[in-house]
């Protein structure tokens, strides 16, 4: 309990600005996208990095994606067309821990 308190999340903040300082730090920004180019187990996930994830039903607006180094997609087989946010989350912040214990 209490990982609130030690992982930095923001919310309700204007995109552009984050984008920026992130940018300005040398923090990769990926989107959690349905139309990603490759999968988060692909991805090198050594250094900092930030993700943006949007609702179940409608996503990142365009607008945010384009803000993005890349887009990442998380592999659903089945029937399933999107993930809850909290899932995504949860599936693409454990590659980012597992790649960094190896």
């Amino acid at each position: 309990m209490g990982s609130i308190f030690h992982v930095p999340v923001f919310q309700n903040i204007a995109l552009d600005d984050i984008s920026s300082e992130l940018k300005n730090r040398g923090i990769s920004l990926y989107a959690a996208h349905l139309k990603g180019e490759c999968l988060p187990y692909h991805l090198s996930l050594q250094k900092s990095c930030a993700f943006l994830i949007g609702n179940e039903a409608r996503g990142l607006s365009q607008d945010a994606a384009n803000l993005c180094d890349l887009w990442v997609k998380i592999p659903m087989p089945g029937q399933a067309e999107s993930l809850n946010a909290s899932i995504a989350a949860g599936i693409l912040l454990y590659e980012v821990v597992r790649q960094r214990l190896r």
